[in-house]
C-alpha cells in the first residue's frame, strides 16, 4: 500500500510539471497577424449555449480585432441540459433548424464562425446562418468547443456543403476543459492557419 501510494504522487507530481511546462510554453506565444488578415473586415459570429464558444468567441475578437455578434434565436432552447439535449437531437433527426435573428454579413471579407459540437455536428442555430447568408468571395475560418466528441473532417465538410465555399481555413477545435487555456491556444492557431 505504501509503494502504491508513492507511486501515485510520483506520477501526480510528474503531470504536475508537464503542465506547468506546457502552460509557461503556451504564454511565450506571440501573435504575429497572418498577411490574409491585413486590410480586410473581419467579423467575428458565434452561438454559444453555455459561454463556452462565447469565451472563444470574445478572445479571437480581442486578439484579431472587427466586429462581434452573437447568433441569435427566435425562440431559445431549454435551460434544462437533457430537455436541450433531447429537443435537439430530434430536431437534428428531422432536418429541422431553428429561427434566428437576421445578420447582415455583405460588408465583411472574412468570417470567424463559432459553434459548440452538437452529436458530432455543428450546432443548428450555426446550421441555420450558414444556410441564410451567401458566402461568395468570403474566407470563413470556424472555431468549435465541444465537451464529447468531434468528428473534424465530418464537421468540415458539413461547412463546404452548406456553405459551397471550397477553401474553408484550418479551423479550431477546442476541448471545453481547455477553455482556460484559450488565448494562448488561439495565438498558436492564428499564427498556423
Amino acid at each position: 500500500m505504501k509503494f502504491l501510494l508513492i507511486g501515485i504522487f510520483i506520477v501526480f507530481f510528474l503531470l504536475l510539471i508537464v503542465a506547468i511546462y506546457k502552460i509557461s510554453e503556451l504564454k511565450s506565444v506571440n501573435y504575429n497577424q497572418p498577411e490574409f488578415l491585413a486590410d480586410k473586415k473581419i467579423l467575428t459570429i458565434y452561438f454559444s449555449n453555455n459561454g463556452n464558444t462565447k469565451c472563444v468567441a470574445q478572445n479571437i475578437n480581442n486578439i484579431i480585432g472587427g466586429d462581434i455578434k452573437e447568433i441569435e434565436l427566435v425562440e431559445n432552447y431549454p435551460k434544462n441540459i437533457f430537455a436541450m439535449s433531447n429537443l435537439t437531437r430530434k430536431q437534428m433527426k428531422d432536418g429541422y433548424l431553428p429561427k434566428i435573428k437576421d445578420v447582415d454579413i455583405s460588408n465583411y471579407d472574412i468570417i470567424f464562425i463559432g459553434s459548440p459540437v452538437w452529436n458530432f455536428s455543428i450546432s443548428l442555430p450555426v446550421k441555420t446562418f450558414l444556410n441564410n447568408n451567401n458566402f461568395d468571395n468570403k474566407i470563413l475560418i470556424p472555431f468549435f468547443t465541444y465537451s464529447g466528441g468531434a468528428n473534424q473532417n465530418k464537421i468540415v465538410k458539413e461547412i463546404e456543403n452548406i456553405t459551397g465555399v471550397n477553401s474553408i481555413k484550418r479551423p479550431l477545435f477546442m476541448f471545453e476543459n481547455g477553455i482556460i487555456l484559450t488565448k494562448e491556444q488561439i495565438i498558436k492557431w492564428l499564427n498556423n492557419i
